[in-house]
């Protein structure tokens, strides 16, 4: 009996993966995910026409808030992802662009009413220098009174094993098995991905850091944020000790 070999291509995160992304994603309530996104910025008084998507993955906030009404751009750092999302765009004729920007040096060439990254996103960048650089960035795509919105995971998340994670039922299209190791000492995550997509067998290593209320809140202060506020996610509670996700909300001074 023959075996299809492994393809051990994990070396770039977001990049094997990419073309199955949605399918991984399928479960994820993105409409609630847009719902909430529109409900912070309603409580920060903020009402956009132009919204620049942060990491945007392969587009389906971006979609959906296009379809709201608003007019969207977003960027991302792996071209894989970038090139499903406007393929996506170009196969349901919506209007968005989307181009392959590192957030810390991203330059858009224009501004934007609001600014938003989620699905931990910003967890992926590793060096708080890199990060503040990231923050700068958003806020250089802003005017002042424009918004910045995101979430991040939190360590208790990482410590909770939220990335041991596996679908291997025969029925899925795509199967996975995660795992994920956690050095409390750097506050980092590397997490260790393998897929199963037809016959084909593929793996990425994904790796996040965790970054403390404290740390969040002075970067966003030196790039020139105020009215910084953290929920605990998907509600317009305070963070608990027991939030595995934070979201944050800021104005441009």
């Amino acid at each position: 009996m023959s075996s299809t070999p492994e393809e051990t291509v994990g070396k770039e995160s977001f990049g094997a993966v990419a073309p199955y992304y949605d399918e991984l994603m399928k479960q994820v309530p993105y409409r609630m995910w847009t719902g909430y996104y529109l409900l912070l910025l309603s409580h920060q008084d903020i009402h956009p026409k132009r919204i620049l998507d942060i990491c945007c993955g392969t587009g389906t906030m971006c979609e959906m808030l296009t379809r709201e009404g608003f007019e969207v751009a977003g960027f991302d750092l792996a071209p894989g992802m970038i090139e499903e999302a406007r393929r996506k765009a170009e196969k349901k004729k919506l209007d968005i662009r989307y181009e392959v920007q590192d957030a810390a040096t991203a330059d858009m060439g224009q501004e934007y009413d609001a600014a938003f990254s989620f699905f931990d996103s910003l967890n992926n960048i590793l060096d708080p220098q890199r990060l503040q650089m990231s923050f700068n960035r958003a806020a250089a795509h802003l005017p002042s009174g424009g918004s910045f919105i995101f979430d991040v995971n939190t360590a208790y998340a990482f410590e909770q094993q939220l990335f041991d994670q596996e679908d291997m039922r025969a029925n899925k299209k795509l199967r996975y098995h995660w795992q994920g190791d956690w050095d409390p000492e750097t506050q980092i995550i590397t997490v260790h991905m393998k897929f199963w997509f037809g016959g084909r067998t593929f793996t990425e290593t994904h790796v996040q850091r965790a970054y403390s209320d404290e740390e969040i809140r002075s970067m966003l202060a030196k790039a020139g944020f105020e009215r910084i506020r953290a929920f605990h996610s998907y509600t317009l509670n305070p963070p608990r000790h027991t939030s595995d996700r934070l979201h944050y909300t800021c104005i441009k001074s």
